[in-house]
């Protein structure tokens, strides 16, 4: 196989990653511009958002293209060496790994993996009750407890949090 296959399929996954993460946070940099100075709060109509998405596909596959062709370049020339570039397939599997755990850590500090916080245990329990709101007391009371409020907002039930971690165990 030609080395500038060989490089496309080497860093094929890393550019992947590196052009989803550019494409997404190129897309919140767009959404958030039109949210602040052109849409506003007041819902958008179902094409903006359509367009939205369609620009994200569109700009990631741009930008998987562009960085693969980078790689192609480079296993071109790479082809007049006898032997693969050991350093070229540890900056792939480095690229990848970094990648990867930055993805992992994002999602971490967000919350999406790892242990729930309290106040999400608090927001699940009273869901789960049919409440429609929750909250927590201030962090600086002492006290751990979960309010659950109606649908006009008053508190309709306080719960210890105690007992919001044990039923969420079951």
């Amino acid at each position: 196989m030609k080395r500038r296959y060989l490089y496309v399929l080497l860093f094929g996954v890393p550019t992947f990653l590196a052009s989803v993460i550019i494409s997404l946070l190129l897309f919140g940099a767009v959404a958030g511009a039109l949210w602040l100075f052109v849409l506003g709060d007041n819902p958008w109509a179902s094409t903006v958002s359509s367009m939205l998405v369609a620009m994200l596909i569109l700009v990631c596959m741009t930008l998987w293209v562009a960085f693969m062709s980078v790689a192609y370049v480079a296993g071109k020339k790479q082809e007049a060496h006898a032997a693969m570039s050991t350093k070229h397939v540890v900056a792939s599997a480095g690229a990848t790994a970094l990648l990867v755990a930055l993805v992992v850590s994002h999602q971490w500090s967000v919350g999406n993996i790892g242990t729930k916080s309290d106040g999400l245990l608090c927001s699940e329990y009273c869901r789960n009750k049919g409440f429609v709101g929750s909250g927590m007391q201030p962090r600086n009371t002492g006290a751990a407890t979960c309010s659950c409020f109606d649908a006009q907002g008053r508190e309709a039930a306080k719960v210890p949090m105690g007992d919001v971690t044990a039923e969420q165990r079951k």
